[in-house]
């Protein structure tokens, strides 16, 4: 049974994940099945507007640049995470980033905008570390949280290469359906095989989708804080013949049946109806 991950977000915190490092292991078979079940089918969608760059330059030359930058600031600032990039502070870190056997997949738009995003790198775990620790939104992390990310993170991968998965958004109006995201997803995996890692690494807002997503697709929790939470996957093999093989809705019906629930959207406050109070009656006797 693997150990629970390094927790500082409290002892209700720390039960729900022991909880999840015990199912993550069922779940990785649950998708190992799948992936056997389907090793025959060839049959897959197309990239359906999803362009993919190898470095800041190709990024910067076909003037893609800015609205990446500002679509990451949007759905920072709807995460609540501190430590916002400045488009400067932005271009520095993905020209470290996209750097090597990398890839930035973007979703376009049918009038040439940027609805989404993923980008991520293979590498060893060390340099996935320190890309991280220059991340301003993980700048609240402390030494001892950094440490004990590094020790179960280590545990889980070893020497071995690995997708350091680097950020993941979508638009809000394209959150609807698993197809923008497989289509984002699915050349990182492909990145991934063709340069030998089978695991990879990846953090993101505590208690969001993304959170339910990597707990379905069997990723273990290394390091949970009350803003962030940082998974290893340990085997996408599994994974990335699914998504070769089966169409976004196929994906999703899997999903449904391992994925923990989303969080409850927010109801709208109800506002009360005040009445006045009735007036006492008028006493002519009394005047």
């Amino acid at each position: 049974m693997a150990a629970a991950p390094a927790n500082f977000g409290g002892d209700t915190a720390a039960a729900r994940s022991a909880t999840q490092a015990i199912a993550s292991w069922r779940i990785r078979w649950y998708w190992r099945w799948q992936a056997w079940r389907l090793r025959q089918v060839r049959a897959q969608e197309s990239g359906h507007g999803v362009a993919c760059y190898d470095s800041l330059h190709a990024l910067d030359q076909l003037g893609y640049l800015g609205q990446f930058c500002a679509l990451h600031q949007e759905l920072m600032r709807q995460a609540r995470l501190p430590g916002l990039d400045a488009p400067a502070a932005f271009s520095r870190r993905l020209a470290r980033e996209l750097n090597g056997h990398c890839l930035a997949a973007l979703l376009g738009t049918p009038d040439g905008n940027v609805a989404g995003y993923a980008w991520g790198r293979v590498g060893g775990l060390a340099e996935a570390l320190q890309h991280y620790q220059q991340v301003q939104a993980l700048g609240h992390l402390r030494s001892d949280e950094w440490l004990a990310l590094e020790q179960r993170a280590a545990a889980l991968v070893g020497e071995a290469p690995l997708l350091a998965l680097n950020g993941v958004g979508l638009a809000q109006r394209y959150r609807h359906g698993f197809a923008p995201l497989k289509h984002l997803l699915k050349p990182l995996l492909d990145l991934a095989r063709q340069h030998g890692a089978s695991r990879a690494i990846f953090w993101v807002p505590r208690n969001g989708s993304l959170t339910s997503l990597a707990l379905g697709l069997g990723a273990e929790a290394v390091l949970e804080t009350p803003r962030i939470a940082c998974f290893v996957l340990a085997d996408l093999r599994p994974l990335g013949r699914i998504f070769a093989a089966l169409p976004a809705s196929g994906i999703a019906e899997l999903l449904a049946r391992v994925a923990p629930p989303r969080p409850p959207a927010r109801a709208a406050p109800r506002l009360a109806v005040v009445k006045p109070l009735p007036k006492p009656p008028r006493n002519d006797a009394a005047a």
